[in-house]
């Protein structure tokens, strides 16, 4: 059943007009303006004194985002990448990890903020030790977002909760949150992915990510033809869905987003297959058809 929510954007007014896309995309600072009061959800987690970070929280919950998987070895390649998919309509860019691991950190996410002032951008460190460090590097640098592997257990969550927090406390216009990722099948079943989903919220995420991991899915191309991803992202989100956004990632085809859309759930990743029921990475298009892939998965999935 899908949920009802008080944010009702149209998608079109949401995205802009095509100038304004053309010249850096969906910005930052319209998503803010857009969003509405806090709610009560928002007010968890110490965002209610930092309402750029609440109002984001909320929108991710509670309305249709989309992010695009910058998994590229070189920065020009990644930067071209993200502004056709900002094009596109995404809502979020990430700086995938293969980029932010080639390219390194502190020339990426300086690169991407530069180039797309007013852009949300999620840096996808898959950190598993040394939380606040790398937190604060991708903070210090303008991201927006970290998202780190809740297979790395309490600890790393609540430190990097607390370096978000340090940012939040220091400045009020840049949106700080935190993602957990849950990779499977490593931390399958699907009991067990909730009960980690419901570990990271405690220690203070803002939301969490089901992922179903790409060398898996290539060893494996039944759990990718199956249900497998969406029937864990179904239950995380009913356990989970009233309380922060449930990303789901893992090489999505449009025909799956599009059913889990159907079961309420809202903030999809775009892998780099852009949506074809297929492993090929497709980033090595001309940005004129990544542009136009993208823009496709995002009317299929949200009915615009």
């Amino acid at each position: 059943m899908e949920r009802k929510t008080h944010l009702q954007i149209d998608r079109r007014s949401f995205l802009g007009s095509a100038a304004g896309l053309a010249a850096g995309g969906l910005t930052a600072g319209t998503l803010f303006n857009m969003l509405g009061p806090d709610n009560a959800w928002a007010r968890q987690g110490g965002a209610l004194d930092h309402p750029a970070s609440a109002r984001v929280r909320d929108r991710l919950r509670n309305s249709f985002t989309f992010q695009i998987s910058v998994d590229v070895a070189r920065l020009e390649q990644g930067l071209e990448v993200a502004g056709a998919a900002l094009a596109g309509g995404v809502t979020i860019l990430e700086m995938g990890t293969p980029l932010l691991k080639n390219a390194g950190v502190s020339n990426v996410v300086p690169a991407f903020r530069q180039r797309f002032p007013d852009a949300l951008l999620l840096a996808d460190m898959k950190t598993m030790d040394g939380g606040a460090g790398e937190a604060r590097a991708v903070y210090a640098g303008g991201g927006n977002i970290i998202d780190f592997l809740a297979l790395a257990g309490v600890d790393t969550a609540r430190a990097i909760c607390a370096m978000r927090d340090e940012f939040r406390r220091s400045g009020a216009e840049l949106p700080r949150l935190a993602f957990a990722d849950i990779l499977l099948p490593h931390q399958g079943p699907t009991s067990r992915a909730t009960e980690v989903a419901l570990r990271m919220i405690d220690a203070g995420v803002d939301g969490v990510g089901v992922h179903l991991q790409s060398d898996a899915r290539r060893a494996d191309p039944k759990l990718i033809e199956s249900d497998y991803l969406g029937e864990v992202a179904r239950a995380v989100f009913a356990r989970v869905g009233d309380a922060a956004s449930v990303q789901v990632v893992g090489g999505l085809s449009t025909a799956q987003a599009k059913s889990l859309a159907a079961s309420g759930l809202r903030a999809f990743v775009i892998s780099g297959n852009l949506g074809e029921p297929d492993t090929t990475s497709r980033l090595n298009l001309p940005p004129a058809e990544i542009q136009r892939h993208i823009a496709a998965f995002i009317a299929g999935v949200s009915g615009a």
